[in-house]
């Protein structure tokens, strides 16, 4: 009997953690994909190696809890944080908020403000997207997504 309840205990927290890391996905991707919808560029495909990545990293910043952390890696890349009850959306409007900072005429930040994250998540040439987020040590979400191709090369508009 013992085992059995082991083996069912085992098999049910394997399907929450399935169920919770695609719930997970489908929110990152329709999140994103609404966005860059709102200035049609094609939408965003889950990928597992980005996925992957961005797990590794979030587990790499579990350790120090640095949030401004970056992994300065091969991919385009997202981080958020914030505390409480910060959601997946949570994090993806933080970058979009920056939104108002771009000024597509001149494919430039306005007045030395940050509209990179924004322009990553619009960024036409990406086509790819992998996301993890984790509680950091005290508490506090910590949200990262990776792009590819990456975003926000020199002299290209992003949409």
């Amino acid at each position: 009997m013992g085992q059995s309840l082991n083996l069912l205990y085992t098999i049910l927290a394997l399907t929450f953690l399935t169920t919770h890391a695609q719930n997970n996905q489908t929110q990152f991707l329709d999140i994103h994909n609404a966005i860059r919808a709102q200035v049609g560029v094609p939408p965003l495909t889950w990928n597992h190696t980005l996925a992957s990545y961005a797990q590794a990293f979030a587990d790499k910043v579990k350790q120090t809890c640095d949030n401004m952390a970056q992994s300065y890696g091969p991919y385009g890349e997202n981080t958020a944080s914030g505390y409480g009850a910060f959601t997946i959306d949570d994090a993806v409007n933080q970058w979009v908020e920056e939104k108002p900072n771009y000024d597509h005429h001149l494919n430039e930040c306005r007045n030395g403000t940050d509209c990179s994250h924004y322009t990553q998540v619009v960024w036409k040439e990406s086509l790819f997207l992998g996301c993890a987020n984790i509680l950091c040590g005290a508490g506090w979400p910590f949200v990262v997504c990776e792009y590819y191709p990456p975003g926000n090369v020199q002299g290209k508009w992003p949409y």
